[in-house]
């Protein structure tokens, strides 16, 4: 997954700053998670919930799904300036990170191996020794590129009121496509299409609809009820992950409508609260903005980089071992990814902000 980091105030965003400022927030939040999920064996034994907290994937495809709410509800998109800024906000990183992961790999002599993959996002559509063999959180980035090429097909089908038939279609090619689980090693169609747009496209379509939700005029009792549904919702996920698949995954396979379906489970819950917290503190978070922009602006690079640090920490410091490991790597994540966003990113995605308008003028 790739989260999509900042909003694009020219042609996206909400009225309000404050509710900017809580999906930023929901960003640095699923970035954390997710490091969190891969830095528990550092300094405790891989709980269920940590392994839960993998979902922050699943947050993070929701909130893709939010961003664009206003394109998959029917708003025109521009074709070639979206894909500019899409390329500028997710590729010249994605690089950086590859060559740092390829530049610490073990052995040095294998460290190139499935770079070409890498390189043309084709590592989940081999194995899943190509797709986890630099940084695991890579798997994610697909999916989340396809979803960019797909919006603007989406936006002209729901311009022509096709938005509930296009949900509607992707849960019954998602639900299918568990009838065929395929391998665990990413060697099967079944099992390349499930962790690709085939698969996962119900899970921005549930952010579209959170932001369509989020748009209406709603009562704050029912702002709290759908917030405290949607913990709730989340909630009885994390017991059937517990139950379903890691206790019951230990004497043997997990079944696929099960296993296959606790991200989409979970990205349901996570719409729901979203839902609710872009009403409920889209007035009362004002203090907090600057910090929750940051962590928004920050998430992407944690994401990248933070697998990258344990294995760097271990060669500057061979004893640093355990909970001080696992603080020190998210310490040096965190400025890792502040240097990446301000000397990398954030240029760059000025630049194709930049050149996605002169496009626009171009056109106009």
């Amino acid at each position: 997954m790739a989260p999509e980091i900042g909003r694009d105030g020219a042609l996206i965003g909400l009225a309000n700053a404050r509710e900017d400022a809580i999906i930023e927030g929901a960003r640095g939040l699923a970035a954390l998670m997710v490091l969190a999920a891969h830095y528990a064996h550092l300094f405790a034994a891989q709980t269920w919930l940590f392994r839960f907290a993998t979902t922050g994937v699943d947050l993070f495809f929701v909130l893709s799904g939010f961003v664009f709410g206003p394109y998959l509800l029917g708003k025109p998109l521009p074709v070639l300036p979206h894909l500019v800024r899409r390329f500028f906000r997710l590729y010249p990183l994605y690089v950086a990170a590859l060559v740092g992961y390829i530049l610490l790999h073990e052995p040095p002599a294998q460290a190139w191996k499935h770079f070409p993959e890498h390189l043309l996002m084709l590592h989940t559509v081999v194995s899943k020794e190509t797709a986890f063999y630099y940084n695991p959180a890579f798997w994610s980035l697909p999916p989340e590129v396809e979803f960019y090429l797909f919006l603007p097909l989406l936006a002209t089908w729901s311009r022509n009121g096709w938005f509930a038939a296009v949900l509607g279609g992707s849960l019954l090619i998602h639900m299918a496509l568990l009838l065929f689980p395929g391998s665990a090693d990413f060697s099967s169609w079944p099992q390349i299409a499930g962790v690709h747009l085939p698969g996962l496209l119900p899970e921005f379509l549930l952010g579209g609809v959170a932001y369509a939700v989020s748009q209406r005029r709603l009562s704050v009792s029912v702002q709290w009820w759908l917030l405290l549904a949607g913990i709730g919702h989340l909630w009885l996920v994390a017991q059937v992950f517990k139950a379903f698949v890691v206790d019951a995954g230990v004497n043997g396979a997990v079944p696929a409508w099960i296993g296959g379906n606790i991200g989409l489970a979970a990205a349901l819950g996570y719409a729901m609260v979203l839902t609710a917290l872009s009403k409920l503190l889209a007035q009362a978070w004002g203090p907090a903005t600057p910090l929750l922009l940051v962590a928004g602006s920050l998430s992407y690079g944690i994401y990248l980089f933070h697998n990258m640090m344990p294995a760097l920490l271990r060669r500057l410091w061979p004893g640093l071992e355990g909970a001080w490991l696992a603080l020190a790597a998210l310490a040096f994540t965190v400025g890792l990814a502040t240097l990446a966003h301000y000397g990398l990113e954030r240029p760059l995605r000025n630049f194709g902000r930049q050149l996605s308008r002169s496009l626009l003028s171009v056109r106009s």
